[in-house]
C-alpha cells in the first residue's frame, strides 16, 4: 500500500498532466505546419470551453472534487483536465472527420467516440485518485454517477456541433470571429441546459409515484434524489436508449455509402485516444485494482476494441475501396512494373 501510494504521488498523476499536454502539442504543432489558423482557434477554444465546465461543475454541482497532487491548477481544476477535454474533443473530431458521413451526424459519432473513453477511464481515474465522486465507489456505474455518463454524450455533442456549425460560416466575417469567441460560454451554457431536463426527466417518474414530493416539486433536483433507486434506473433506461439511437444513427450513416467510406485515415486521432486508453489500462495494474474490481480488466479491453473499431470499421466492410489501400496498390503496382521493367532490361 505505501509503494503505490509512493508510485501514485509521484509519477501517475505526473505522467497524466505529461500525457495531457503533450498530446495538445501534438495537435497544436500538426496544425501549425500546416498552417490552419482556424483548426487552431477551434483547439484553443476547445480547451477554454473545458476549462470553464469544470470551474463551473465543481461549484455548481459540488457532485466531484479533484486531486490537490496536479502540479498546475487553477480555482481547484487541474489545467490537464482542460487540456484533456480538448485533446479528447479534438480527436473525436478528427476521427469522423476523416469518415464520408453528413457533417450532422460527425457530433454524434464524436460524442460516442468520447463516451467509450469514459467507460473504462472514470473507473480508473477514482480509483488513482485523480478525482472523487459524492457516491460510493460500489454505486451507479462502479461509483461514477450515470448523469456523468450521459454528460460526456452532452459535452462532445454540444461543442461539436456548435463548431461544425461555425464551420460553415464565413470565418471573415465580423459575427463569425465573435461567435467563436463566446462558443465556449455559448456551449456551457447549452450544456447545463441539457442536463436540467436530463435530471427532469429521470426524476419526474419518481415524483409521480410520491404525490407529496410532486406537490414540493423542484426545479433544482435534491442530489440525494438523483441517486434513488428508482431514479437510477431512469438514468440506465435513458442512457440506454441514447446510447442504442447513436449507434443505430453512426452505423446506418456508415452503411449507406456504398464506395468510400474514409477520406483518409487519421493516426496522430488513433494514436492519442489510443495513449489515453492505454496509460488508464496501465494504471489498473499499477494500482492493484485488478484485485478488488476483476471485472475492470474486461471492461477496459472490451472499450477499448471499440475505440479500434470506431476507427478501422471501413477496413472492416469493405478494404477495397479505402483510400488507404487503394493509394497502397497503386504504390506497389507503380513500383511493381518499375521492377518488372528492370528485370526485363537485365535479361535482354
Amino acid at each position: 500500500m505505501l509503494m503505490y501510494n509512493f508510485i501514485l504521488g509521484n509519477y501517475l498523476f505526473f505522467i497524466f498532466e505529461l500525457l495531457g499536454f503533450f498530446a495538445f502539442a501534438a495537435i497544436l504543432t500538426r496544425e501549425m505546419m500546416h498552417k490552419n489558423k482556424v483548426r487552431i482557434i477551434e483547439l484553443f477554444s476547445c480547451l477554454v470551453f473545458g476549462m470553464i465546465l469544470e470551474i463551473g461543475n465543481t461549484y455548481l454541482a459540488h457532485t466531484y472534487s479533484y486531486s490537490p497532487n496536479f502540479f498546475f491548477q487553477i480555482f481547484n481544476v487541474p489545467m490537464v483536465i482542460g487540456f484533456g477535454w480538448a485533446v479528447i474533443v479534438y480527436s473525436a473530431m478528427l476521427l469522423s472527420d476523416q469518415y464520408n458521413i453528413p457533417w450532422k451526424i460527425r457530433p454524434i459519432m464524436d460524442a460516442l467516440t468520447a463516451l467509450i473513453l469514459d467507460l473504462s477511464m472514470d473507473i480508473v481515474a477514482i480509483r488513482l485518485g485523480f478525482w472523487n465522486w459524492s457516491i460510493p465507489l460500489d454505486q451507479e456505474w462502479y461509483g461514477v454517477p450515470f448523469e456523468n455518463l450521459i454528460g460526456w454524450v452532452f459535452v462532445v455533442f454540444t461543442f461539436s456541433f456548435t463548431m461544425r456549425i461555425i464551420r460553415t460560416l464565413n470565418w471573415e466575417r465580423i459575427g463569425t470571429k465573435i461567435l467563436i469567441l463566446l462558443n465556449p460560454i455559448i456551449c456551457y451554457g447549452l450544456l447545463l441546459l441539457e442536463l436540467t431536463i436530463f435530471s427532469l426527466v429521470v426524476i419526474l417518474p419518481y415524483q409521480i409515484n410520491n404525490w407529496t414530493a410532486l406537490l414540493k416539486f423542484n426545479y433544482v433536483p435534491d442530489i440525494m434524489l438523483l441517486y434513488n433507486p428508482q431514479v437510477q434506473m431512469w438514468k440506465v433506461i435513458i442512457l440506454v436508449m441514447i446510447l442504442t439511437l447513436m449507434l443505430d444513427i453512426v452505423i446506418r450513416t456508415i452503411s449507406k455509402q456504398s464506395r468510400t467510406y474514409l477520406y483518409h485515415f487519421d493516426l496522430l486521432s488513433f494514436l492519442i485516444l489510443s495513449l489515453f486508453h492505454l496509460f488508464f489500462f496501465v494504471g489498473i495494474f499499477v494500482a492493484g485494482i485488478y484485485k478488488t474490481l476483476p471485472i475492470i480488466i474486461f471492461i477496459a479491453i472490451d472499450v477499448f476494441l471499440l475505440h479500434c473499431l470506431m476507427h478501422f470499421l471501413p477496413y472492416i466492410i469493405n478494404p477495397k475501396t479505402i483510400y488507404l489501400f487503394k493509394k497502397t496498390r497503386k504504390i506497389v503496382k507503380k513500383r511493381g512494373e518499375k521492377i518488372g521493367d528492370i528485370l526485363e532490361d537485365s535479361f535482354k
